[in-house]
């Protein structure tokens, strides 16, 4: 905890110092601002003096979505941001007691940069659930595509990401198979409609206490044939395999009802022990024509198990379709097969309509993890690019061990980023 603690210092001193030093160039950008708009330099006058200033002054500072500063070279950078998503929701349970409640779902502050022009670096830190936690902090070699440290495994387009940007508050249920943040080596390239990407990894920071972590590999490949800005026919697949995640050779799958501050899981595998190897499969498409989007995604884990112990396969899939009836179109980055920020036509926002219907499947041989269905409409309200209001309504359906319920829950979310 102290180390994490003193990490998140370091991040918000840098933020501060690079804010006081870069004060003074900062002035000069907002005189320069004020003579384009009274009129006094022309548009052509303002961009020859700005590169004129970024060039005396040997960087540049920017401040729009958060602190950039880069060199006048382009050769070094630096940015700090973050972001702050607020929750609140209202279960209405069955027989299951599920909780209500506020919560701060993230609450996130980043360091990112690039040094020597070939070399960047990622740190990232997260205080919620009442702890603090590492979730990205690895080094790149920018043109070899190579990423050292702790990132996101290549598997799910939903999982990948950015929860700034996924259309739901929370991920789909079957995004309990994406293996998330492992320290690891990584390979990534991409093109205008095409992207690579493969690692290998060890086990989750908290399976590493004693003994051995385990190791693991995967990869995730994507294609694109229609690539535009608001036409985009979007498919993937991805896989990974595993060797056990501690000495005792467990592996457990569980996952709360797409409400991060209901913590209870109402289907969970418990425990599966004797766990030689875990595959992961994932196959995904999307489809983005003007307003209109859809997306779905397979997700798979078969579990093998030693001699005399069953093998047992789970799964889950999702389908979800949205609508922006203010014209705007969801943004798809080829080069990471991901999507990206949403930028209001308006100064009065962005609103879009939303519809999913996600499955998990916990159920096989003697596990008895349960079966879940889920309905969920949403109403997004991007207020500008950095600020969007959400609201959820998911209605659930769960049977476990041959006990049916159908909880459902509203739940709403006010973001930031920068």
């Amino acid at each position: 905890m102290a180390k994490i603690s003193r990490t998140l210092t370091t991040l918000i001193t840098a933020g501060l110092l690079t804010t006081m030093t870069m004060q003074a160039q900062a002035s000069e950008k907002e005189l320069l601002d004020v003579l384009l708009e009274n009129g006094v330099i022309s548009k052509g006058q303002y961009k020859a003096l700005e590169k004129k200033f970024a060039k005396s002054n040997g960087a540049k500072l920017s401040t729009k979505g958060g602190i950039k500063v880069k060199s006048a070279d382009g050769d070094y950078s630096f940015q700090f941001g973050g972001r702050i998503m607020v929750d609140a929701g209202y279960s209405d349970e069955d027989k299951t007691a599920l909780e209500s409640g506020t919560e701060f779902r993230r609450l996130r502050m980043f360091a990112k940069g690039k040094l020597h022009k070939d070399w960047g670096y990622k740190i990232q830190v997260d205080y919620s659930d009442d702890k603090l936690a590492i979730k990205d902090a690895y080094i790149t070699h920018i043109p070899w595509g190579l990423t050292i440290g702790n990132f996101k495994q290549p598997i799910g387009l939903e999982e990948l990401t950015s929860s700034k940007y996924t259309t739901f508050m929370e991920r789909s249920l079957p995004a309990v198979f994406a293996t998330s943040h492992r320290m690891g080596v990584g390979l990534k390239r991409g093109g205008n409609n095409w992207s690579l990407a493969g690692s290998v990894y060890g086990g989750k920071s908290a399976d590493a206490e004693s003994g051995q972590e385990g190791y693991g590999f995967g990869g995730r490949a994507t294609f694109a044939p229609i690539a535009e800005k608001t036409r985009v026919v979007h498919l993937g697949v991805a896989l990974a395999r595993e060797e056990p995640l501690d000495d005792a050779d467990t592996i457990r799958f569980r996952q709360r009802p797409e409400f991060h501050a209901a913590s209870t899981r109402l289907v969970d595998t418990g425990n599966i022990s004797n766990v030689d190897n875990i595959q992961r499969y994932g196959l995904e498409a999307a489809v983005v024509m003007g307003p209109f989007s859809l997306q779905g995604e397979y997700l798979k884990s078969r579990v093998s198990r030693d001699s005399g112990f069953a093998d047992v396969d789970f799964d889950g899939s999702y389908v979800s379709a949205s609508y922006f009836l203010t014209g705007e179109s969801r943004p798809y980055k080829a080069k990471k097969g991901t999507f990206g920020r949403v930028k209001p036509k308006s100064k009065l926002g962005a609103w879009e309509v939303a519809a999913r219907y996600s499955t998990l499947d916990l159920d096989d041989g003697p596990i008895i993890g349960g079966k879940e269905d889920n309905w969920t409409v949403g109403l997004n309200w991007y207020v500008n690019p950095h600020v969007r209001i959400m609201a959820n309504y998911i209605d659930v359906d769960v049977d476990k061990a041959g006990v049916s319920e159908d909880p459902s829950i509203f739940a709403v979310r006010t973001q930031i980023d920068f």
